[in-house]
């Protein structure tokens, strides 16, 4: 799930370690007082300024950036006081050396921790605008989605009308616009899932894949007819397969491997859909008799995946939206999308899912 930085700045603690790491805050500050006791009690001739750099460190547990100025003075405050308790060292050059070295330490420490603050907090101030533009990013692209889709449906559904009762020679531009509509429709409904993707939780459970399979061919089975491309189920006999994942993410993968399917399978082609199963799995595997894909196409589906925010920095076509989005869904899942392809044989699509 995405987060969001804080309006003020996080202290710097948040980059080299965990909570765990204010545990030392206390015997820091225990040390250095001790430190300071025998300092101002004892006739030790060392330098205990050392001790105190610790001490300005933890300014980066503190959100108050000038809190590591105040705490370089109070170890400069303790430096000058011990080399006047409980004597002032015979050897004045030596201690007057050590504690001054003990001081530029101390100052060194001081603006060093000061500019890691700084640092911190123009990346800090850089993430939140980031994170602003991405929202605004996705809000615009959410709402233009939307605002796409209603006219899309409009002209899908009066092109149906049309085609109804107009000339024969009317019949094909009017399918192949009503075609293109119901295609965009698609598009835009894979973008307001990918644009919404960070929002929505994977929830885990147990379904029954036979009975997803028969809802999604009768989803497209309209679609189908008008290319006139028989679906074809090729069930595993047996028991009901009983399959653990996302029960929309599994449907909104197994739409788009069918509209892939029928959109590149050729007048009179074939789409089977099948499953397999496992000791711990179970498949669902989508074939179809079209165009296939190249090698180069094979090794984009088998590379990583481009992270979320830069999707809008690269052309997404309307095959590309839903692979893409079928991929994040099945690696949210923790499942497996596998091509097999080649040009001019088909494609076989598997969905591996976790069994019950």
């Amino acid at each position: 799930m995405r987060t969001h930085l804080a309006q003020s700045a996080e202290p710097i603690s948040r980059l080299v370690g965990g909570r765990w790491l204010r545990l030392l805050t206390v015997p820091i500050y225990i040390g250095c007082f001790l430190a300071f006791l025998s300092d101002v009690t004892q006739e030790i001739y060392i330098s205990f300024g050392l001790f105190y750099v610790p001490l300005i460190c933890t300014a980066v547990f503190h959100r108050n950036p000038r809190s590591v100025w105040w705490l370089a003075f109070a170890a400069i405050t303790m430096i000058i006081t011990g080399f006047f308790l409980p004597i002032i060292n015979p050897d004045q050059s030596v201690a007057l050396t050590n504690r001054a070295l003990s001081i530029v330490a101390v100052l060194i420490t001081a603006t060093l921790v000061h500019h890691a603050r700084d640092i911190q907090e123009r990346l800090a101030e850089q993430t939140r605008r980031a994170e602003a533009a991405e929202r605004m990013k996705t809000a615009i692209l959410s709402t233009l989605s939307e605002e796409i889709r209603q006219p899309l449906h409009g002209l899908a559904g009066l092109c149906g009308v049309m085609m109804a009762d107009c000339r024969p020679d009317q019949r094909a531009p009017l399918g192949q616009v009503q075609a293109s509509g119901k295609q965009l429709v698609g598009m835009i409904e894979n973008l307001i899932d990918l644009t919404h993707l960070d929002e929505r939780a994977i929830r885990v459970e147990s379904f029954d894949v036979g009975q997803m399979i028969q809802q999604a061919v009768a989803a497209v089975q309209p679609a189908a007819t008008d290319k006139d491309i028989m679906l074809a189920i090729d069930e595993e006999p047996g028991p009901a397969q009983v399959a653990r994942a996302d029960t929309w993410a599994v449907r909104r993968i197994l739409d788009n491997l069918l509209a892939n399917a029928l959109k590149f399978s050729p007048r009179g082609g074939v789409v089977e859909l099948a499953t397999e199963s496992g000791p711990n799995f179970v498949e669902l595997i989508v074939r179809d008799t079209g165009i296939g894909m190249t090698a180069e196409a094979l090794r984009k589906l088998a590379g990583p995946l481009i992270p979320q925010p830069t999707l809008g920095a690269q052309p997404l076509n309307v095959d590309g939206t839903g692979l893409t989005l079928s991929r994040y869904l099945a690696r949210a899942m923790g499942a497996e999308l596998l091509f097999d392809s080649e040009p001019g044989s088909g494609t076989t699509v598997t969905l591996r899912l976790p069994a019950n």
